[in-house]
């Protein structure tokens, strides 16, 4: 996938120009938003992110034409460049995408926050598709059927560390660019295999040296509480020794800048049980959108 466009990493271009979105994107939206009010899941996202700030730029950087940046108090930005290029399934799609992302807005980026992001989009897609199984439910048949075919050499476009110690600045895997090919992939893998449905999400995407696992953090607090509640500042360098093991020091500087916030508690309550509950809702709609569409 090309560099994600997580919480905290669709930053504008120096100099971009940022206004609030013009009529006709406003238009567009409004158009976008009918059309994904088929979904129960994108009305309560839609509705739930109603608040979230709206910023329209143009020449942004931004590896699609719908983005979010921000933490705690996302923005969603449009490229007013790039968005009128991307095809309507793809807008709609990244629309529902990053509505989401903003959902989980978190100070730092989660993997499990993108993973239950994505997840949201599919089940949307596969509601949508449902209700519209003649054009949008064919399209995304289409994909998955295509999706596929790609997944049998998904592991063959892993991209090989040149030494053992290399750091990934570029994803492990290559997904599709179109939003729609990506989606009829993760469909099909989610069916198929859903761990690694939420593996291809991980090692499909950029992560920036900062990201963390929730789980992760979630452990360390349980372990090392009374050691990180006694640090002073954050940890410098690659590692910090906590009750004499050493620990990422990513993963610890994490856990000193949210001691205390309760964002690691409020991102927790947000997943809303993602993997378990929320992927048996996920299916159930998936299903219903193979009945619709008669395959």
């Amino acid at each position: 996938m090309r560099t994600i466009l997580l919480v905290l990493l669709a930053l504008p271009a120096a100099g971009a120009p940022e206004t609030a979105p013009s009529s006709a994107t406003e238009k567009e939206l409004a158009r976008l938003e009918g059309q994904a009010f088929a979904s129960p899941v994108a009305r309560r996202l839609l509705a739930a992110t109603r608040r979230v700030p709206r910023r329209e730029v143009r020449g942004s950087g931004l590896s699609d034409a719908i983005g979010v940046r921000g933490d705690a108090k996302p923005e969603i930005v449009f490229d007013a460049l790039r968005l009128p290029a991307t095809s309507e399934d793809d807008a709609e799609l990244l629309l529902i995408l990053n509505s989401a992302r903003a959902l989980l807005a978190f100070p730092l980026p989660v993997v499990e926050a993108e993973q239950a992001a994505w997840q949201k989009t599919l089940q949307f897609a596969a509601e949508r598709g449902a209700e519209d199984p003649a054009g949008f439910g064919a399209r995304l048949a289409k994909a998955a059927r295509e999706g596929r075919a790609r997944s049998e050499a998904l592991e063959r476009s892993a991209i090989a560390p040149r030494t053992p110690w290399e750091p990934a600045d570029t994803p492990v895997l290559r997904l599709p660019d179109g939003v729609l090919a990506r989606a009829g992939l993760l469909i099909h893998l989610l069916e198929a295999d859903a761990p690694r449905f939420y593996y291809t999400l991980e090692a499909g995407t950029s992560w920036p040296r900062g990201a963390v696992r929730l789980a992760e953090l979630e452990d360390l607090y349980a372990l090392r509480s009374k050691e990180i509640a006694a640090l002073k500042a954050p940890p410098e360098g690659p590692y910090a020794t906590l009750g004499g093991r050493r620990y990422p020091a990513a993963l610890v500087r994490a856990a000193f800048m949210l001691r205390g916030t309760g964002e690691v508690s409020r991102l927790r309550e947000s997943l809303e049980a993602y993997d378990s509950v929320g992927l048996a809702s996920t299916v159930l709609a998936i299903n219903r959108w193979h009945r619709a569409v008669g395959k």
